[in-house]
């Protein structure tokens, strides 16, 4: 079976519900969950009583042989051969999004027909360990429901606890997972519980769906998903099952503009599939009191945290293509938090807490002076952080070195002119002005020359004077004058527009007498860095760095290019999958842009880890560093046509 990507998405709705094969032959390994702990998903067809398993590793059964994988922008099909029978799978995660309810509604389904036996049955079946991690379970509770045209199984713990704990590397230890067919059942012994789906016909389809009773916790407010603060679990089945044949045309149609925008690029198709079931799936969708949608990311093993702004900028390009009301539920929650009290500094917070408990900024939290910080207790169970967010000004809970101010402030202000530049809204532009204006006045100050300060990509270590953050901080500063300009401020946003000029033609000068720009202002001259924060200048058509310089900027990178990529920097030989998108947008050369397409399809193929798209890894051995199923992937996108036509046309209007 050819390979496509490290791992395939099966069912992937949110950071609690997202199973995942690892492997081209789907009967050989077990599902795993995107952290990679194996979880019970079972599949087995019977074809004359003989069973023959086409998921996960189900004991009792042989392997069916399976002959075709393919995956769509959301879905993955494959074929199997089990004595006379062909059976005929697609694992179906309904993501689209520009329809919220679908979005966030919490089911996913497995459509499937069997042909050229008569006496077949289709069983799909779900372990009791899919309810808890791994040394945390506990007596399991079940049964099953009726309803028009299915039954189904449910399972969850026999007690509840709810938004419990706030660990990275972790599923949810709450809430019931639902399984439906023709006939189902909860079974099975103390320890071995399971809850299993029975079918004879032909063709059919079997859900799962996932009540997590409580979504997130938002600064003291408890939330229901989107979709589930208004609807049962049952009548999310029910509906779903009502509109399987509306719902797979639906996403037909998003995958042929997928694909659309895929076809200028040898090879970025599969690059987009790998990236949006995953982008999608690492957020949940809530509305706040006020009514406001929040679209919260889980920094997936990295760190856990909770509306990371240095995961979201990375991730904007797929947002801004298909629905910027996704990246306005971004934004709104780190903007709110940095208006509250215990936020004193003048510039922007890293995050709002630790998913799913928005308690406020977790990251560079001072534990030795405030014992706040720490999820590990001594007794090996799972803890929540302290809420920071209730905290006053003089507690001082942040060190300031930890910090990344030049980074998570210029990154909101691109992302709100690429906001405004997509759908015309400036609505947290006017709603936060102030605050925004503190922002781009400390870029202003600190930007060209950035002091020792984190930013995103400081895996090697921290660096003075940073060019590409000295890029970011520029054209960050050249975003908040289009703001002001749209809002009927143009005396200042003249003024900040001249202030990014100024810095632009700086930095591009640095560039006049090299063949590129060095990693920083005063660093060796062979030294480089991917300047990819050069990208939104282009997209947004700022023009304030010339075409020459990101020209000369490619033919370097190419020029160091390995096997899978660029390197990040002259520091180490890993790079970014993300940035190595927004590198190949520098150019107007399309055969070099598929160079780039190229080392990133080339990491699929090979990459020796079988996990969800790993956007850190080596550009050498294509081993990821640690990262997977993290949402930047959504940068992929950044090469789509669709969005630089998108914004360019609502430029001209």
């Amino acid at each position: 079976m050819e390979r496509i990507l490290p791992a395939y998405p099966l069912m992937v709705k949110d950071p609690y519900f997202s199973f995942w094969a690892k492997t081209e032959n789907f009967a050989e390994e077990n599902v795993v969950f995107w952290t990679g702990a194996e979880k019970g998903m079972y599949g087995i067809v019977k074809v004359s009583g003989t069973p023959y398993r086409f998921l996960g590793k189900a004991e009792g059964a042989e392997s069916a042989v399976q002959t075709q994988l393919r995956v769509t922008a959301f879905t993955t099909d494959c074929t199997f051969r089990a004595g006379n029978a062909t059976l005929s799978v697609r694992f179906v995660s309904p993501l689209p999004p520009d329809d919220l309810a679908t979005l966030s509604c919490p089911v996913c389904y497995m459509e499937y027909t069997v042909e050229g036996a008569d006496d077949t049955e289709v069983i799909l079946a779900l372990h009791e360990n899919v309810c808890y991690n791994e040394g945390f379970g506990g007596e399991m509770r079940g049964g099953k429901l009726r309803a028009e045209g299915f039954e189904a199984a449910f399972m969850g713990l026999g007690r509840q606890a709810p938004l419990s704990h706030n660990e990275d590397v972790a599923c949810a230890d709450w809430g019931y997972f639902y399984l439906s067919g023709e006939h189902t059942a909860y079974e099975g012994e103390d320890g071995n519980r399971r809850i299993v789906s029975r079918n004879r016909k032909k063709t059919g389809v079997v859900m799962v769906a996932y009540d997590d009773i409580a979504s997130v916790r938002y600064f003291g407010e408890t939330l229901r998903g989107y979709y589930a603060a208004t609807h049962t679990i049952v009548e999310a089945l029910c509906e779903t099952y009502a509109r399987i044949q509306e719902i797979d045309a639906a996403l037909e149609k998003h995958d042929e503009r997928l694909r659309d925008c895929a076809a200028p690029y040898e090879g970025y198709y599969p690059v987009l599939v790998a990236s949006l079931r995953q982008s999608l799936g690492a957020h949940k969708l809530v509305r706040n009191a006020a009514g406001e949608v929040l679209f919260l990311s889980k920094e997936c093993y990295s760190n856990g945290c909770m509306a990371t702004v240095d995961v979201t900028y990375p991730s904007a390009p797929l947002y801004l293509l298909y629905n910027p009301e996704l990246l306005r539920g971004m934004l709104r929650p780190v903007l709110a938090f940095a208006e509250m009290p215990v936020w004193t500094f003048g510039f922007a917070p890293h995050d709002v807490g630790s998913y799913p408990i928005a308690c406020g900024q977790v990251y560079g939290a001072d534990d030795a002076d405030n014992a706040l910080e720490g999820n590990a207790a001594a007794g090996g169970y799972r803890q929540t952080k302290y809420d920071f967010y209730l905290l006053p000004p003089n507690a001082s809970p942040y060190t300031p070195a930890d910090q990344m101010p030049i980074e998570e402030s210029a990154d909101i202000l691109i992302l709100l002119a690429a906001i405004f530049r997509a759908d015309g809204d400036l609505s947290l532009f006017r709603r936060h002005g102030k605050t925004l204006g503190k922002w781009a006045q400390y870029l202003v100050e600190f930007g060209l020359k950035p002091e020792n300060q984190l930013c995103t990509d400081d895996f090697a270590g921290h660096s003075v004077n940073n060019l590409n953050l000295a890029i970011k901080a520029t054209v960050g500063i050249a975003c908040y004058a289009v703001l002001c300009d749209a809002a009927g401020k143009p005396r200042l946003g003249t003024k900040y527009r001249t202030v990014a000029e100024a810095y632009a033609r700086e930095i591009a000068a640095l560039g006049d007498t090299r063949t590129h720009l060095p990693l920083t202002w005063d660093s060796a001259a062979e030294s480089f860095g991917l300047k990819y924060n050069l990208a939104f200048d282009k997209i947004l058509g700022l023009q304030l760095f010339p075409q020459s310089l990101c020209e000369k900027e490619v033919d370097c990178y190419l020029a160091h290019a390995d096997r899978y990529g660029v390197p990040l920097d002259t520091r180490a030989t890993y790079t970014k999958a993300d940035w190595l998108i927004w590198a190949a947008c520098l150019t107007d050369d399309t055969d070099k842009r598929n160079r780039f397409v190229a080392y990133l399809r080339r990491y699929l193929r090979e990459s020796p880890d079988r996990i969800p798209f790993g956007d850190w890894y080596d550009a050498v051995t294509a081993q990821a560093k640690h990262f997977r199923n993290r949402t930047v992937v959504g940068g992929c996108f950044m090469l789509a046509a669709e969005l630089r036509k998108k914004i360019d046309n609502t430029q001209k209007t």
